[in-house]
């Protein structure tokens, strides 16, 4: 199975709450980050698979994959975090194609 992870931009607390509310059944997962580091990172994203039933290696291997594919971007990242005010969290996302469909068509019927 495919797994795709997502950097969605910064927010705060509350909206990250709600996105992680409404994707609990359905869509991908969601969390905030503020210390936004591969051992949290992966950490959420096998907690997420164990919840959702997901293939635990296949998410350690997306994840792995993707820290090491985007270092760049993620050091970017990591830098506009420390801009943010303390409050805002940095939203990453983790699912299955058929995850980020439904989500998708959520947003389209909105």
């Amino acid at each position: 199975m495919t797994y795709l992870l997502q950097f969605c931009g910064f927010s705060d607390p509350l909206q990250v709450f709600h996105l992680e509310q409404s994707g609990v059944d359905v869509g991908p997962a969601y969390a905030g980050f503020r210390a936004f580091q591969l051992d949290d990172l992966l950490g959420w994203a096998l907690t997420a698979a164990q919840a959702r039933q997901w293939d635990s290696e296949g998410i350690q291997r997306t994840v792995l994959s993707e820290w090491m594919e985007r270092a760049e971007a993620i050091r970017q990242w990591q830098r506009w975090l420390r801009q943010e005010p303390a409050g805002r969290l940095l939203v990453a996302a983790l699912g299955t194609e058929a995850d980020w469909r439904t989500r998708c068509e959520q947003l389209l019927r909105a």
